[in-house]
């Protein structure tokens, strides 16, 4: 046996360089699986997803702007049901003239001051109908103002790991290239020495060009994915360095199919949205009818001028006669806007089940497919093992050692975008059964209480 593995002088040279190449990727290995066990740490340092949220949250404008258009809803409540208030006015006129009769001019000059007070004592429930109609509306601009942020918390996320994602498989790709580029200089040496052919070297100058190009792209990848972090947050490049490791998302999901479509059905913000506006069409016809009814008001009015002084009061009644052809066509705009309403409802609804539906499989999945690539990292590292073993023995080709590696490398990747997978997965269940909220993520956020708002300073 002895005799069997005993090599050339060439050859032992060779297996000295190999020794050395499986001792520099035992040592590479060990990094990467602190790097990628690392990732699921939660994160004792650094920015973490919950920090990164609420800047995104306090920073977006999308729901600064939401938050305006729910304080003037507010503000159309309050109209609304003042509308009916006491109504005070004051009106003053004079006049000076000079006239000419033939012997001179003669001057005169009159006024007048009135002051009138006035009420509708009965509105047929106008002012109560129209009430309820902006209070609905107010509803509706909260349930906007809950959905864009929902949009807002995934958006951000998503992001979140995105860039954790591209961070990662930047560092697996340049320790692939720095890998490669061993490989080039040991088959340069090989060939010199006449231990290799040329086409091997060919094979790995290939492989290392291919190493550089994937890293290229994965340094485009970070800074789009550093840009839109900023974006959506306004943390600088030096903040945003400390977002390395992977978190730990605690959410409540819905534990079958079934019932992932009745959350989403009855809690998707889309669906709230829907509900609103459906009522708020539904108030519109009931508001277009009470506008037809009559109105009966009181005025107290009081007149000083110069020659008299007069006190009055007066009852009236008005009521339109008939029903013109911009009245009915404006209430049957309002009978189609409603049926509109209820079906984009009944879309809601059925929509919110079946991303609902998707979600939940799209995330067991993804739990499956993590499990599977696990199981594929932790086989190809012992079948690189192998391979390198039988290298150094001469019953492999560096090329097929080039090929094992390669196949760990791509599954460390595969790896990475299966962690990323699954999270986004959680992410997306959860956002489609409405429960992506800062309460349920437990984030220090400002704006949980709508009330405490301040009314706009009056012009």
């Amino acid at each position: 046996m002895q005799e069997f593995f005993s090599l050339p002088k060439g050859k032992k040279q060779t297996t000295e360089e190999f020794k050395r190449l499986k001792f520099r990727s035992k040592i590479t290995a060990v990094f990467w699986l602190f790097f990628l066990s690392s990732g699921w740490v939660g994160a004792s340092h650094g920015l973490s997803l919950k920090e990164t949220l609420s800047l995104s949250l306090d920073s977006s404008r999308e729901l600064a702007s939401s938050r305006e258009a729910w304080v003037s809803a507010r503000e159309s409540v309050y109209s609304s049901a003042g509308s009916g208030d006491l109504g005070l006015t004051f009106s003053a006129s004079g006049s000076v003239s000079r006239t000419d009769s033939g012997s001179g001019f003669k001057s005169s000059d009159t006024h007048s001051n009135k002051i009138t007070l006035s009420k509708n004592v009965y509105d047929f429930g106008k002012v109560k109908h129209n009430t309820i109609l902006a209070e609905i509306n107010l509803s509706r601009a909260y349930a906007s103002y809950k959905n864009i942020e929902q949009s807002v918390i995934l958006e951000t996320s998503s992001a979140y790991l995105g860039l954790i994602k591209a961070r990662r498989e930047l560092e697996l790709k340049k320790n692939n290239r720095h890998r490669l580029s061993a490989h080039v200089s040991a088959a340069k040496l090989r060939v010199s020495e006449g231990t290799e052919t040329p086409t091997g070297l060919a094979e790995a100058v290939a492989r290392y060009s291919r190493a550089e190009a994937d890293e290229i792209l994965a340094i485009n990848s970070l800074e789009n994915a550093e840009d839109l972090i900023q974006k959506l947050t306004g943390i600088d490049l030096g903040g945003m360095s400390e977002i390395s490791q992977l978190p730990m998302l605690e959410q409540e999901l819905p534990g079958s199919v079934s019932e992932a479509a009745t959350n989403a059905s009855e809690n998707n913000p889309n669906v709230l949205l829907a509900i609103a506006t459906e009522k708020a069409s539904a108030q519109t016809i009931v508001t277009t009818k009470t506008s037809q009814k009559p109105d009966i008001s009181l005025s107290l009015s009081g007149t000083e001028s110069k020659t008299s002084d007069s006190l009055s009061v007066s009852l009236s009644f008005s009521s339109p006669l008939y029903e013109s052809v911009s009245t009915a066509a404006n209430a049957r705009r309002t009978v189609s806007d409603h049926t509109k309403a209820r079906i984009d409802l009944d879309e809601a609804r059925a929509q919110a089940a079946f991303e609902a539906r998707s979600a939940f499989r799209d995330w067991r999945a993804s739990v499956k497919a993590l499990e599977a690539v696990e199981s594929e990292i932790e086989a190809s590292q012992l079948a690189a093992e192998g391979i390198s073993n039988e290298v150094e023995f001469g019953l492999k080709t560096p090329l097929d050692l080039l090929d094992a590696e390669k196949n760990v490398k791509d599954a460390e990747i595969r790896l990475i975008s299966a962690e990323h997978m699954k999270l986004n997965a959680e992410l997306e269940l959860s956002a489609a059964v409405g429960n992506l909220t800062p309460k349920n993520l437990g984030l220090n956020y400002t704006y949980y209480d709508f009330n405490s708002l301040p009314r706009p300073e009056t012009p």
